[in-house]
């Protein structure tokens, strides 16, 4: 009787100390970051996981958050706004002690269109594009004709000319 009860007490606390991992879901594509989808430069990176988790001491002691885990995931890269082919399994484990989790597991997508990603790189001092003074210079003839215009005494007028040509 006394081995009965002891294998009976034994398969209970096995099963009580085992994990238990469920899969919450599949998705496409997963983000949390604001994504320029009009950039037209993303390319896909490395597979990548994330997870947040929470400890369990008799209850839990809060909740894990998908969105924490679906942040840690894309923010293995710098350039990455988000996930693809992404897997969102929550993990449980607790005889007094143990944990509640959260893992997404996706491959990057990297957006080259952001600054110090590959593509254009804007620097801040660099005026925008609105405000920005033409580069161009005016040819010789251009130049000699808007000095025509101006209506200059004779000697400014040859110092005017002789800058413009050169000499």
């Amino acid at each position: 009787m006394r081995a009965i009860r002891f294998t009976a007490t034994a398969l209970a606390m096995s099963a009580m100390l085992d994990g238990c991992t469920t899969r919450v879901a599949d998705l496409t594509v997963a983000s949390s970051k604001n994504v320029n989808m009009n950039s037209g430069q993303f390319s896909e990176g490395r597979r990548v996981s994330g997870s947040d988790s929470i400890p369990v001491i008799i209850i839990p002691l809060g909740q894990p958050n998908i969105k924490e885990a679906i942040d840690r995931a894309i923010e293995k890269d710098q350039c990455a706004v988000g996930l693809s082919n992404v897997v969102i399994d929550q993990e449980f484990f607790a005889f007094l002690f143990g944990m509640v989790q959260f893992t997404a597991e996706g491959n990057l997508i990297i957006d080259n269109g952001k600054p110090g990603c590959g593509g254009y790189v804007q620097t801040r001092s660099a005026p925008p594009q609105a405000y920005a003074q033409p580069t161009y210079a005016p040819s010789k003839e251009q130049q000699i004709q808007q000095l025509q215009q101006r209506n200059l005494p004779y000697d400014q007028y040859q110092q005017e000319y002789r800058r413009i040509m050169g000499n």
